[in-house]
């Protein structure tokens, strides 16, 4: 379902980094979705394709990239082979990634594609198709789901606030 290319090995010294850039600069850290910051345009020849899952080999953690990005060493960029891929589309996918990242960590970064490429997932299926339309739906309730706990907690502290302040909420959670 997906191709694997490596992408080009750049360390940041070759970048201009601004917090006003266009470009996110992908390395293999685990933090802010691996990005460790923005960079200006370079050119074409290391710029890397969006609308892909990027993966840095040493935490093998497995992020959406929506946009253009560039890339430092050791990362590679998952590519859907089906057209109806999309964010959404892709945080199901990640959430499986992420949860068989020991699997992948077991191995050389050489054997990465090997690895992923013998990986069976199961996908939810509807008419002998693959139910994509299943996969948005579900991702986005439980998108609901956690702003509704993020809600509800910051209700509650709300309340407790008001409530050693004298002052009582009319809204419930």
């Amino acid at each position: 379902m997906f191709g694997i290319q490596s992408n080009p090995q750049l360390n940041k010294d070759s970048f201009e980094f601004s917090e006003n850039a266009e470009f996110p600069y992908f390395t293999r850290t685990c933090l802010n979705n691996g990005i460790a910051g923005y960079v200006k345009y370079l050119d074409e020849e290391h710029k890397i394709k969006g609308n892909s899952i990027a993966v840095g080999m040493l935490g093998m953690q497995f992020f959406y990239m929506q946009k253009d990005f560039y890339a430092g060493q050791f990362t590679k960029t998952l590519y859907p082979k089906f057209a109806t891929f999309n964010k959404l589309i892709a945080h199901f996918f990640i959430a499986w990634l992420n949860k068989s990242q020991k699997t992948f960590q077991g191995v050389l970064v050489r054997d990465f594609e090997k690895t992923f490429n013998k990986s069976v997932i199961s996908l939810p299926i509807e008419n002998k198709q693959i139910a994509f339309d299943f996969m948005e739906s579900f991702i986005k309730s439980i998108e609901k789901e956690c702003i509704r706990d993020v809600v509800c907690y910051q209700e509650a502290k709300k309340r407790a606030y008001e409530r050693v302040v004298g002052f009582k909420s009319p809204l419930k959670c």
